[in-house]
């Protein structure tokens, strides 16, 4: 992925504030745990011989050429991207509460 889908300004809209944490390491962590879920996503999604040519493509080196597999070849690819940052805002959101709780104590 070219861009991060998770944004400090996605993070604000979605409630969760940071305080003083490293935001750019948080950041780096969720894009590429987002990442790796989409990915266990669509490769469960596919079928062999999908699988290895998305293999090839990938091997390419070609972003381009993979987002375009892709959206070709996984129709619900946004459904799934967003359904995951869902997830995993919401576990962040909760663990967030619970760091801000054990503070408070």
């Amino acid at each position: 992925m070219d861009q991060p889908l998770i944004t400090k300004e996605l993070l604000d809209e979605y409630g969760i504030e940071l305080g003083d944490q490293d935001v750019a390491a948080l950041l780096a962590h969720l894009n590429t745990t987002l990442e790796e879920r989409v990915g266990m996503e669509i490769t469960e999604s596919l079928s062999e011989d999908q699988l290895k040519a998305l293999l090839t493509v990938q091997e390419s080196g070609n972003d381009e050429a993979v987002g375009a597999w892709l959206e070709q070849n996984v129709p619900e690819l946004q459904e799934i991207t967003q359904d995951e940052i869902d997830i995993l805002l919401g576990e962040l959101a909760e663990n967030a509460e619970g760091v801000n709780n054990t503070d408070a104590a």
